[in-house]
């Protein structure tokens, strides 16, 4: 069957520079959106792709430790309530920083096949969160956008 385009969202949290949004231990939403996939049903439920991308920018808010790194976690979760834990998650990736500098926005790539329970839904919610732990102090300091695409078909 020939590719079919599904939907497209984005998912704005910050659209430019500048922000002093602190990051914690606590997975903060910068990112949600809902793709639509009813258009799939019937014939191409089990051939569902969905592409993901998303960026954060961090800065750092304090003077610099003596202590060790810190690690900035990124991650995306299929389904769930828009809280970390509760979907399952299809991307997870850890940035240590050690010796302040400059940071540039971290940058999300991820795919997913969904499997044809969810696709069958109707709709798929996918959520990007942030999260650090160590020593240093940062922000989410813009730009943080999340964007999907979802396509069916097998040719």
């Amino acid at each position: 069957m020939a590719i079919q385009f599904l939907d497209q969202r984005l998912s704005m949290h910050n659209n430019g520079f500048g922000g002093e949004e602190p990051l914690s231990d606590l997975p903060l939403l910068i990112g949600d959106i809902g793709l639509q996939v009813v258009g799939a049903i019937p014939l191409n439920t089990s051939d569902v792709r969905v592409l993901l991308t998303g960026t954060a920018g961090i800065a750092f808010s304090g003077p610099p430790p003596e202590e060790g790194p810190t690690v900035v976690s990124l991650s995306v979760e299929r389904g769930g309530d828009g809280t970390a834990g509760t979907g399952v998650t299809i991307w997870n990736q850890q940035f240590e920083i050690e010796q302040p500098g400059v940071l540039f926005p971290i940058s999300v790539s991820a795919a997913d096949f969904p499997p044809a329970l969810d696709v069958l839904a109707g709709e798929i919610r996918y959520v990007l969160f942030i999260a650090t732990d160590g020593f240093i102090d940062l922000i989410l300091s813009g730009p943080a956008a999340f964007n999907g695409v979802a396509v069916a078909g097998t040719t």
